[in-house]
């Protein structure tokens, strides 16, 4: 019983610790360009210039996706593996698949969260929007002078404002 036990330990942290390394060289291979949706390639898209009138911090919520999901049914059932014989070890296989995709999923949900900004910016035209975005790099404050980039299908991205028109930013 100890045995499958120490055994299990270190399947376990064998798994844990390339789980980690996967994640991590996920994290080093990201670029310092910004990423936008493929949908918006191509497309033309409205610029409005504005100032932002409030700021609140927000979270946006993760996603249980595939590589959790399947990662904790993997790990799940090789500890089952190590319970029981026969049958009994078959039974704890696949309980351990089941709840560990659960738990995977529960895990990648909590990782996948963002630190986010929501944004009222009024617009110079008059319209005032409001604009959830993960917060990169430095955040906006009150006062920002921001250009508020949109597509028709109301797709929004806000940036600094880096350009004079009419002497106005």
């Amino acid at each position: 019983m100890e045995k499958n036990i120490a055994s299990a330990t270190r399947l376990l942290a064998r798994v844990s610790i390339g789980l980690a390394l996967v994640l991590f060289l996920q994290g080093c291979a990201s670029q310092s360009y910004q990423t936008v949706p493929r949908s918006t390639s191509g497309k033309i898209q409205q610029v409005n210039s504005g100032t932002v009138v409030a700021t609140r911090s927000v979270v946006i919520e993760g996603e249980a996706g595939y590589l959790g999901r399947t990662s904790g049914a993997i790990m799940g059932s090789a500890i089952g593996q190590t319970a029981g014989d026969g049958t009994g070890r078959t039974l704890a296989a696949a309980g351990g698949a089941v709840v560990g995709g659960i738990v995977g999923g529960m895990v990648e949900k909590e990782l996948s969260k963002k630190q986010a900004q929501e944004l009222t910016v009024d617009l110079d035209d008059g319209h005032t929007v409001v604009v959830v975005q993960e917060t990169k790099d430095i955040g906006f404050v009150e006062g920002d002078r921001v250009s508020v980039t949109h597509t028709p299908s109301g797709e929004a991205h806000v940036a600094h404002a880096h350009y004079e028109t009419d002497g106005v930013y």
